[in-house]
């Protein structure tokens, strides 16, 4: 799934294009479905992926029940009923999903499809070697946009509870930005100016622009 810096990216530019948002709970929006927590290793999180990412299907890891969500929390009568700080905080939910569905087929198909046999051998090892470049690659962004705006209203949501899904602890988006933001301010990162083989800053970038595209034309935007 995509990482956290791919999701602000995303929507950095949905803010531009997608007026009257309480711009915090969109943002954290874009986020929550990240909030679960983690075992030591990271292979397993309470909510598990399957609740918080409505992966319901567990024979095809790229299925994401975007319909069961929308039946819960983001059909047209609960829009209706919705607050701003509501409607934005489901709507960068949505958002979430939609950018793992693209991610899973574009990015991580891709990978599996593009190294076969390490594919084989040891699937999550050569996911994890990737992510050293998908990570680095965030760094990279964060260096070249210090001001980023996105990242700048999720840092600066400090205590900011869940009130709007039982399935996380009140305090589950705060901990989760803490981990994140102390993440991605630490020297936590290889060479930020190398070749990079997995996945170039500049497939990153498209990744992010066809992505919006996508998302723009969907239901309830």
């Amino acid at each position: 799934m995509a990482s956290w810096m791919v999701h602000l990216r995303i929507a950095d530019k949905l803010l531009d294009r997608i007026k009257d948002l309480d711009e915090t709970a969109f943002v954290m929006g874009n986020i929550a479905p990240d909030s679960g927590v983690p075992n030591e290793n990271w292979t397993e999180f309470h909510p598990p992926k399957v609740v918080s990412h409505f992966k319901t299907k567990a024979d095809d890891e790229t299925f994401f029940d975007v319909e069961e969500f929308c039946d819960k929390y983001f059909n047209e009568e609960l829009i209706g009923s919705y607050s701003k700080k509501e409607y934005s905080f489901f709507l960068g939910y949505y958002v979430h999903l939609l950018t793992d569905i693209d991610w899973t087929n574009d990015v991580y198909c891709g990978l599996l499809k593009a190294y076969p046999k390490e594919a084989a051998q040891d699937k999550n090892k050569l996911v994890w070697t990737a992510k050293g470049d998908w990570y680095d690659i965030d760094f990279l962004y964060l260096e070249e946009h210090p001001d980023f705006r996105a990242f700048h209203i999720y840092e600066s949501a400090v205590d900011y509870d869940n009130e709007f899904m039982d399935i996380f602890s009140k305090d589950a988006f705060e901990n989760r930005r803490q981990y994140i933001c102390g993440f991605y301010r630490s020297d936590n990162h290889g060479d930020l100016h190398r070749k990079y083989t997995y996945l170039t800053p500049e497939q990153s970038a498209d990744f992010v622009d066809r992505t919006v595209q996508k998302i723009l034309t969907q239901k309830y935007l």
